[in-house]
């Protein structure tokens, strides 16, 4: 599958990708079960469409998640603008939040929000069939410390591993 044009983004901007790699599982199928858009796929055993023709020993899935700043966040709920699926449901989710990082923040609301809690099944299954789950975070020119400590277990707990760039 060819990938589809990125919208422009500044190179100093992070971003959030997640990532599954699985032997035989077809791209189509993980598309549906998530929901998400994929911004490329490759099939295992497909042929690339460059001309070039190469045999995939895994199914390939990338998908570019939305990255908010902290102040896009304290605004849209300052204005009503986080819908009930991205709010912590429960004190003991709202509790993950205290003493969590801008890191921890975002990446357990996006969490919440892709549902990917709904999903946890399909992830295990994508794991326990060989397959891997990686969410990639790319700083960007960023360079303050990264930091996180909320977001590890919930990672762990869903089967994702952590890369960072």
């Amino acid at each position: 599958m060819k990938a589809r044009p990125q919208p422009k983004q500044s190179l100093q901007e992070p971003r959030l990708f997640l990532r599954i790699r699985h032997p035989t599982m077809d791209p189509r199928e993980i598309t549906r079960a998530l929901a998400i858009e994929p911004i490329q796929t490759l099939a295992a055993g497909a042929v690339t469409e460059s001309g070039v023709h190469r045999l995939h020993s895994e199914s390939y899935w990338i998908a570019q998640l939305p990255v908010t700043s902290m102040h896009e966040l304290a605004e849209n709920y300052r204005t009503g603008g986080l819908t009930a699926p991205t709010l912590p449901a429960s004190k003991e989710e709202l509790l993950t939040l205290v003493g969590a990082t801008e890191w921890d923040v975002r990446i357990l609301l996006r969490l919440k929000e892709l549902q990917l809690d709904t999903n946890q099944k399909f992830l295990q299954q994508v794991v326990s069939d060989g397959g891997s789950i990686a969410l990639l975070v790319d700083r960007g020119e960023q360079r303050v410390p990264f930091v996180i400590k909320r977001a590890l277990p919930k990672l762990a707990q869903l089967g994702i591993e952590l890369e960072v760039d």
